[in-house]
């Protein structure tokens, strides 16, 4: 079974190591060592045993997966599962399987931020990061990333699919990272002294950046007002709710001018600025480098 995907509209019998596939074939295939995979499992509960531990889920859930993790599943719905096959290089092209085991070289600080969404893959991860439980929503959207992914892998409708469908894997990667701060929010909230409301706006703003976001909806979504809901988000973060929401979309919109050639205004709509001239005021001021002259630094692929 091959697990990569073969160019055959546009840039015809390029290699590409990345696939989504339906049900559990393939994870016993030789093949599959070369591989990192995220095996998303829709609903309903399942009984595995990775790395000689047992594990029952239960509801929408992750595994994360490096290429020398071992699982069997006893109990489950193969109908709700879907597979992401990719190779780490495609994140970062240093990052090769010997370089994931091993990280001797020092890393630049674009590196590291790259380095982030692998954390969950690397040997020394724990199964509390590798696990995940997903809310509806981050289940929704990664069910809805993956058949896009899917989609644009089975068409190749544009010289732009390995790009897209890198950027696709980065938006599901983001969303498989927060749930970790996800959970520390949760803990955190154990005291008194922290605001359910302000985790849950947290989290409401994390799952929704790319899309239109305003104080009015906010309250009425959290059924609160304005002022109760800025001053616990300010209490609670530093921050006000804009601010908050501007630093998360700069950070997708900088991995996505980074890692992907997606042209400016298609970064920009995804990440929610929608305007481009407000976009690249915002990045300018926050980054000190206009977009343009942070993909000419920092972006390896158009150099």
């Amino acid at each position: 079974m091959s697990f990569y995907t073969l160019g055959f509209n546009h840039y015809i019998g390029y290699s590409f190591p990345v696939s989504v596939t339906e049900g559990l074939d393939g994870l016993t295939d030789r093949a599959a060592g070369e591989f990192y995979k995220i095996i998303f499992i829709k609903s309903g509960s399942c009984h595995f045993v990775m790395n000689d531990r047992e594990f029952i889920l239960t509801g929408a859930s992750t595994i994360g997966m490096n290429e020398n993790d071992k699982i069997m599943f006893y109990n489950i719905n193969e109908e709700a599962v879907r597979i992401l096959w990719f190779q780490p290089q495609v994140i970062n092209s240093i990052f090769s399987l010997d370089f994931m085991r091993n990280q001797v070289k020092k890393l630049t600080t674009t590196e590291q931020q790259d380095l982030y969404y692998m954390l969950q893959f690397l040997p020394s991860a724990d199964s509390s990061l590798k696990i995940l439980s997903l809310h509806t929503i981050d289940s929704t959207l990664i069910e809805y990333k993956l058949t896009l992914l899917k989609d644009l892998l089975a068409k190749q409708d544009s010289n732009c699919w390995p790009c897209r469908s890198r950027s696709y894997l980065f938006e599901i990667l983001f969303c498989l990272a927060r749930q970790e701060e996800e959970e520390e929010l949760n803990g955190l909230y154990s005291y008194d002294n922290f605001s359910r409301l302000a985790v849950d706006v947290i989290y409401y703003l994390q799952s929704g950046y790319n899309q239109k976001i305003t104080i009015e909806r906010l309250a009425e979504e959290f059924h609160t007002n304005r002022t109760s809901l800025l001053n616990e988000f300010k209490k609670y973060t530093g921050q006000s709710v804009n601010q908050y929401l501007i630093q998360l979309r700069l950070t997708m919109a900088s991995t996505l001018l980074r890692d992907t050639e997606l042209s400016m205004e298609e970064i920009c709509e995804r990440t929610g600025f929608n305007d481009l001239g407000y976009f690249s005021k915002v990045f300018k001021k926050k980054l000190n480098h206009t977009p343009s002259e942070y993909r000419k630094l920092y972006n390896k692929l158009i150099q």
